[in-house]
């Protein structure tokens, strides 16, 4: 069963005027889906998160500008946790990051009034990324109040092309950093900038 994500941006669908030809800058078509604003191999992602889970892997090294954050220098000590990690992607609101936020509710991103996107995925998680792959139907299953969680899409980590970490609180959304670029197709409905609730009847969904 898949599970619905959300995230907020402030691009349109498309070029806000059709002649101009679709770019990363002027819409999420344009950008084919959502990327971090630094892209980093899968290995490195997957690197990541191996090394908050015992036992650690190596260091990971972030690609420039993100090795000069305060994620590269997390990483860097001993006792590094995803919850450690997943704090920092809170926290860090720089153009240097490697991870896409997204969340289980519409309040998403930072841009509850600006485009909101609506996503679909078929994932497994890992509490704190070890033990039982269990299939997420639920956002309860991404949640943990004091802790972090690895999801992914394939069988496990290292044979995924999506994964990320989540946690925190069922309510108001569970946050789910996703270290992997988001390809287009996962994208299912959007809703226009405004100020009531997206999916009510003044701002509906629309088709992606």
């Amino acid at each position: 069963m898949p599970i619905t994500l959300y995230r907020g941006d402030s691009r349109p669908p498309d070029p806000l005027n059709p002649a101009d030809p679709p770019t990363a800058a002027n819409s999420i078509r344009g950008a084919g889906g959502f990327q971090p604003w630094v892209i980093t191999p899968l290995a490195t992602g997957r690197e990541v998160i191996n090394r908050c889970i015992v036992p650690r892997g190596p260091v990971p090294a972030l690609p420039p500008p993100a090795d000069q954050t305060s994620l590269q220098a997390l990483l860097t000590t001993s006792n590094v946790s995803l919850i450690d990690v997943l704090r920092n992607i809170k926290a860090e609101k720089t153009r240097r990051t490697i991870h896409l936020s997204t969340d289980t509710t519409i309040d998403s991103g930072g841009y509850p009034t600006g485009y909101v996107y609506q996503m679909q995925f078929n994932l497994n998680v890992q509490a704190l990324g070890q033990g039982a792959v269990t299939p997420v139907n639920a956002d309860t299953q991404l949640a943990s109040a004091t802790k972090a969680n690895v999801f992914f899409d394939g069988a496990t980590l290292a044979t995924s092309t999506l994964f990320g970490i989540s946690g925190g609180p069922v309510n108001p959304g569970v946050e789910a950093a996703f270290l992997t670029v988001i390809p287009m197709v996962y994208i299912t409905h959007y809703c226009i900038p405004g100020k009531a609730d997206a999916g009510s009847a003044t701002r509906p969904w629309i088709a992606f």
